[in-house]
């Protein structure tokens, strides 16, 4: 297939940390930043806990606001933490947490992303992202330097609603101003990226990086660096 425009995921697409636990990873970055330690071992066992309310497994009002990301979040943080054994009130240190968070000083740009995007730039792609986020994604971008890439944002605490949902996904699709035929979505987990993609007849592929989704059978590469190519750019 040939496209006139590439759509990238955000967290775990373009930006995280080079682990395939890059998740929980900043949950035992929040606990130095408080001043204590947890292991990624405790931070697992106590997010898969976390998870089990439904408080925690909504598909729909985690992000889809700026209000609404800050709360989940620090309800999440503060939740996993004290059950990875950090005690007492951690209310005012994760949130200055989260504001720090928020202008990327935690987040590292995958090896594969600078030469995807400049290949694909050059050859004349429209790229755009879209990401559940709050609604500072475009100062984290700007402070990696990746801003420049893009056409396009569509950030789910600005606009209202948040993947799954696959209005946002039509949202992102006005904002390509390019026929779906000639969009490719790029994105890391299949429940929230490729397979609503799909749903809407938007073609998508998923980044596994780590091998960590074999069993969905989706359309699947291990580096960004193969898009180009697979897309007809030499």
């Amino acid at each position: 297939m040939f496209y006139d425009t590439v759509i990238f995921d955000a967290a775990g697409t373009l930006v995280g940390r080079d682990s395939p636990d890059f998740f929980e990873e900043f949950f035992v970055v929040a606990a130095g930043e408080l001043g204590t330690e947890v292991t990624l071992n405790q931070v697992k066992a106590a997010l898969s806990k976390s998870m089990e309310e439904p408080r925690f497994r909504l598909r729909e009002g985690r992000m889809s606001t700026p209000e609404q990301t800050r709360r989940y979040f620090l309800d999440l943080y503060a939740h996993v933490l004290n059950g990875a054994g950090v005690e007492g009130d951690l209310a005012q240190g994760l949130q200055a947490y989260y504001d720090r968070f928020q202008d990327g000083r935690y987040l590292d740009v995958y090896s594969d992303v600078r030469p995807t995007l400049e290949a694909l730039k050059t050859g004349g792609m429209r790229l755009g992202v879209l990401s559940n986020w709050s609604e500072h994604l475009a100062l984290v971008l700007e402070r990696l330097d990746l801003d420049r890439y893009f056409s396009f944002l569509v950030v789910s605490a600005e606009v209202g609603c948040e993947k799954p949902d696959e209005e946002i996904f039509r949202l992102a699709l006005d904002r390509a101003e390019t026929p779906i035929d000639r969009i490719l979505y790029i994105g890391d987990y299949p429940e929230e990226d490729i397979l609503p993609a799909e749903r809407i007849g938007l073609d998508a592929l998923l980044i596994d990086r780590y091998d960590k989704y074999g069993r969905y059978r989706l359309p699947t590469i291990n580096t960004l660096t193969d898009v180009p190519g697979l897309i007809g750019l030499s």
